[in-house]
């Protein structure tokens, strides 16, 4: 006859596999915890006025010449994993040159809407130049987030947010980069003027700047 007594290593293992399945069944309640704790506002960002305000443009360059023209602002949870817990998103434009001419490669405009969290990480430096006004809650910081974003023109691409502060490595770019489909715009062009920007906030537990 088998023992009906069970093991306390048996236990705590029916109690992981418990844990397992409720997440599958019940995501909602993983993307609520998920939700709940700690947020990071992501901010491409204007410094004209003499202060660092959201509503700035970011651009990057494609192999043929091409260039997107990004704005933007939006929220996604502080981890380093992929989430769908996200909000926000911006405008989009790509100038073509007259020297690109392979229809293949995209142009027009619009908006885009950022759809998962891919990656994030913090980096150094962190003080920061001119005020902040851009009404973020939490603690302004440099970082590097990989975010999903879906154009309205119906195609899939990513954004990359890079966030180089005063004290952050020298390898760090400030900017974005932008894919969209298979158009890799791969060239963050640099910081000019009020344009080039970009700022993170990371805030406690129900900071949320949507």
């Amino acid at each position: 006859m088998f023992s009906r007594k069970l093991s306390r290593r048996q236990l705590l293992k029916t109690a992981g596999l418990l844990g397992v399945a409720g997440a599958i069944l019940d995501p909602a309640k993983v993307l609520a915890d998920e939700g709940e704790g700690s947020r990071v506002t992501w901010d491409i960002v204007s410094v004209g006025t003499g202060s660092i305000r959201r509503g700035g443009d970011a651009a990057a360059k494609a192999e043929d010449g091409s260039i997107i023209t990004i704005t933007g602002h939006g929220t996604f949870p502080n981890v380093d994993r992929c989430s769908p817990v996200v909000s926000g998103g911006g405008t989009w434009s790509i100038f073509k040159p007259a020297t690109s001419t392979d229809s293949r490669c995209f142009s027009g405009s619009g908006n885009y809407r950022v759809t998962e969290l891919l990656s994030w990480v913090t980096a150094p430096g962190g003080v920061l130049p001119l005020p902040d006004a851009t009404g973020d809650r939490g603690t302004a910081s440099a970082g590097l987030a990989i975010l999903r974003v879906r154009f309205d023109n119906g195609r899939p691409g990513t954004l990359t947010i890079s966030c180089h502060l005063p004290g952050s490595p020298n390898c760090m770019p400030e900017g974005i980069t932008a894919t969209m489909v298979y158009e890799d715009f791969f060239e963050a062009q640099p910081p000019t003027g009020d344009h080039n920007r970009t700022l993170f906030h990371v805030g406690g537990p129900g900071d949320n700047d949507d």
